[in-house]
Formats: structure tokens, sequence, C-alpha cells
């Protein structure tokens, strides 16, 4: 006794295709989430007037090491990330940091005047935690949802 099974091979990578890019989005949507938390840390190291002329309200600088303090929040707010091929014949995803202000880079990885304030990297070690499960659960979303063609 012998089955057969007819499915369209192309539609079906179709299906799993869409459902890694789905966990994939959710994924640097997670990171984004990721990144505005850590630049969310008040500082801990001096206190400082801040505002024009130091008349302005006492805030907290972030000791070297540590992720940059909160200020006025610009750093925070220009966090934006996307999910992006590498090239067009890559099967390489990685992830891509838009719009963040220059200077976001600059405390990231330092300078010669100012002390690196790590971020980024502290950022992606959540998602990262949690990167395959979710690219599976939308993995196996797709798969659910596929049908194979009627018969005829």
């Amino acid at each position: 006794m012998s089955a057969t099974y007819k499915f369209d091979a192309d539609r079906l990578l179709g299906y799993l295709k869409a459902g890694i890019y789905q966990g994939l989005d959710r994924l640097t949507l997670e990171y984004q989430k990721n990144m505005r938390k850590t630049l969310s840390e008040k500082g801990t190291g001096k206190a400082y007037r801040g505002g024009s002329k130091r008349r302005g309200s006492l805030r907290r600088r972030s000791v070297p090491g540590a992720p940059p303090a909160i200020d006025t929040g610009e750093l925070r707010r220009s966090v934006q990330t996307a999910p992006k091929l590498t090239s067009k014949t890559s099967k390489l995803v990685r992830f891509v940091i838009l719009g963040v202000k220059e200077y976001g880079f600059m405390l990231d990885a330092g300078t010669r005047r100012i002390a690196a304030r790590p971020w980024i990297a502290r950022s992606a070690d959540p998602a990262r935690a949690v990167g395959q499960s979710v690219v599976t659960r939308y993995l196996q979303r797709a798969i659910r949802s596929y049908r194979p063609p009627s018969k005829t």
C-alpha cells in the first residue's frame, strides 16, 4: 500500500520565507525595545546642573562602561531598527540600526575625550536570548497556515 502527496514546493517556500521574515521583524522590534529601555536608565555618576547657564534641573552623568544616562531623551527617541538582507544573493539577514543620532555611536564606542558608554551590544543580549524561539514560533505559524493545492 502506498500513499502519494502532492504539494507546490515554491508555494511552501513562500510561506516559510514569510514566516521567517515575520519572526525577524518581531525580533528587530524586540531589539529596538531593549535599546530604548537601556537608554532610559538613570545615570549613577556625578551630579550636575543642566540647562542653559547651569540653572536647570539636577542631572546625573553615566559612569564609563555603563549605558549613557538619559538627559533629553533625543537619542532614545531616534532609535529605529529593521531586518535587512546583506545582499540580493545572500541568505544572511542582519539587523540594521536606522536613524540613531550620530553621537549615539560615539557614546557606544567612545572617543579620545569620552570613555565608552556601551549600549548597543548590551541591548542585543536579551533579544539574542529569545531570538530562536521567536523565529521558530513564526515559522511554525507559517507551516500551519500552508494549505496544499486542492485536488483537480
